[in-house]
């Protein structure tokens, strides 16, 4: 039992590692700005979309720099890289899924506000 109970503490441990590690501001502002301005319809298509801006992003400063070989991606042989790059896509989803959920409940109070 003791095994089994180590092993969810550093699974936790790690968990916490990685929320602490990625970085998701830039993840909320492009999926918000996304979910605004376009319609409200293939949500996964538009998270994958925020999620690969996102990483151009972070390899703008590389580039610029003269570091061309791929600058600034992580080590995808290991777990918390994954579990960071899962995270910031459903965050993604869920914020442009909300966004158009909502601008879809407000041309609608708009419309029944209009008769």
């Amino acid at each position: 039992m003791n095994d089994i109970w180590n092993f969810i503490q550093g699974l936790g441990d790690g968990l916490q590692d990685i929320m602490a590690a990625t970085n998701l501001i830039p993840v909320i502002l492009f999926a918000v700005l996304i979910g605004m301005f376009t319609a409200n319809s293939r949500h996964a298509l538009k998270a994958l979309i925020a999620v690969v801006l996102v990483f151009v992003v972070r390899m703008i400063p590389s580039a610029i720099n003269g570091h061309l070989a791929l600058p600034g991606l992580p080590d995808y042989r290991h777990l918390a890289p994954i579990v960071g790059l899962l995270l910031m896509y459903v965050l993604a989803y869920g914020l442009i899924a909300a966004i158009g959920n909502l601008k879809t409940s407000m041309k609608l109070g708009g419309a029944k506000a209009a008769h």
